[in-house]
């Protein structure tokens, strides 16, 4: 099972996100913010292995800034960044940082986004979404 950790400030989004993903057996937590996503991370009792978060979080914070946070304390961590703009029209600073990411374990989807598109985004971060991990 792969722990996901998804951050968006719109509850419709965490819950259609959690639907598709928990179900084929994921463990998947919630964070609404920037601050909660940090606090989640540190309050949760395993490792992540995908971070799926909003280029822009309430209160100025930043899906890019807390992607480059836990992939720095996560070297291995995998990244869907989502948002309704694609990433030439993200800030500069987002941009810059973004491109600092490997392509080969990180993604980006524009909004909005169907269930297959969510499974290709993980697939192109090289996470199996679809693949259940079984504990004998």
């Amino acid at each position: 099972m792969s722990t996901i950790l998804i951050v968006d400030d719109e509850v419709a989004v965490r819950r259609r996100l959690r639907s598709t993903l928990a179900p084929l057996g994921h463990l998947v937590l919630e964070a609404a913010t920037a601050e909660e996503a940090v606090r989640c991370f540190e309050e949760a009792d395993a490792s992540l292995d995908l971070l799926i978060a909003d280029v822009h979080l309430p209160l100025g914070a930043s899906g890019v800034r807390v992607a480059l946070e836990l992939r720095s304390l996560i070297p291995s961590l995998r990244i869907i960044l989502t948002s309704g703009f694609p990433p030439s029209l993200w800030d500069d600073q987002d941009a810059a940082e973004w491109s600092e990411i490997p392509s080969d374990s990180a993604a980006t989807l524009n909004k909005p986004f169907s269930a297959a598109d969510l499974l290709a985004g993980c697939g192109k971060t090289r996470l199996r979404p679809w693949r259940i991990k079984h504990n004998h």
